[in-house]
């Protein structure tokens, strides 16, 4: 499973070596100004949307890699029907990304408080 941590003024997310197989990515770091929200979602896989491409879906269970839309793209890290942190970017090639995690709420917390804190 994907590690959130957020160091200093970047949000970094740990891919393990499955991950980044099926994923068809490595790591990521987000700085934080450039996070506009972070907010937790109930089910990770009910709100990845598009068509694949690269990636691994397998309904109902796995979406890893990312998934593309007419209005951009979503960078999905999502296993299981349960909770979700998505964070959507003001720039950068990642603008919305959903990672699976029992904190999500937690953490979109701490990302949103972190996030107030840089821009002051």
């Amino acid at each position: 499973m994907a590690t959130i941590s957020l160091e200093h003024d970047t949000l970094a997310i740990r891919l393990a070596p499955l991950e980044r197989l099926f994923a068809v990515r490595g790591d990521l770091t987000l700085p934080l100004q450039t996070i506009a929200s972070a907010e937790s979602v109930p089910d990770g896989l009910a709100a990845v949307r598009g068509l694949r491409a690269p990636g691994l879906g397998v309904p109902g269970r796995v979406k890893y890699g990312t998934w593309r839309r007419r209005d951009g793209g979503t960078v999905a890290l999502v296993r299981g029907r349960g909770p979700a942190l998505r964070i959507r970017s003001s720039a950068g090639r990642v603008r919305d990304l959903l990672v699976s995690t029992p904190r999500a709420d937690e953490l979109a917390a701490q990302i949103t408080a972190a996030r107030t804190g840089v821009g002051q």
